[in-house]
């Protein structure tokens, strides 16, 4: 069995031992991924829009990285600060995956890692290994 990993410029991943993607044979899953910038750090503080769109950016850049794109996300699980978020939430979910939705989930909970986030999303992915990602 092969284990292919994926690292960000998430700080925490190196405090804490993660890793952003880890693909097993057709499996690609991904922890918990806040909207950060490329140095780390918070992007568009309280936007719920902007940071569930970043969420899925970095999320699809990891997976670019495994040979896979959106399309191969068949599951996400979002958790927010807030659930009054959630009409801007799901207007960015829509707008990424227009055409290819994958199943999900939003749950409100208390907090997360930094206050100025209000997303945090989790993708598991399926890995076509070269195979057309028609979905």
């Amino acid at each position: 069995m092969k284990f292919e990993r994926v690292f960000s410029a998430a700080k925490w991943e190196t405090e804490a031992c993660y890793c952003r993607a880890l693909k097993v044979d057709n499996l690609i899953v991904m922890g918990g991924t806040v909207a950060f910038d490329d140095k780390g750090e918070p992007f568009a503080p309280g936007d719920a829009y902007a940071q569930t769109l970043r969420c899925l950016e970095i999320i699809e850049a990891s997976i670019k990285q495994l040979g896979e794109d959106r399309r191969s996300i068949i599951a996400t699980r979002m958790y927010t600060t807030d659930m009054a978020f959630w009409p801007a939430i799901a207007r960015a979910h829509k707008a990424f995956f227009e055409g290819h939705p994958p199943t999900t989930m939003c749950l409100e909970v208390g907090k997360l890692i930094l206050p100025e986030y209000v997303i945090e999303i989790e993708i598991q992915a399926f890995a076509h290994k070269g195979k057309d990602n028609e979905a």
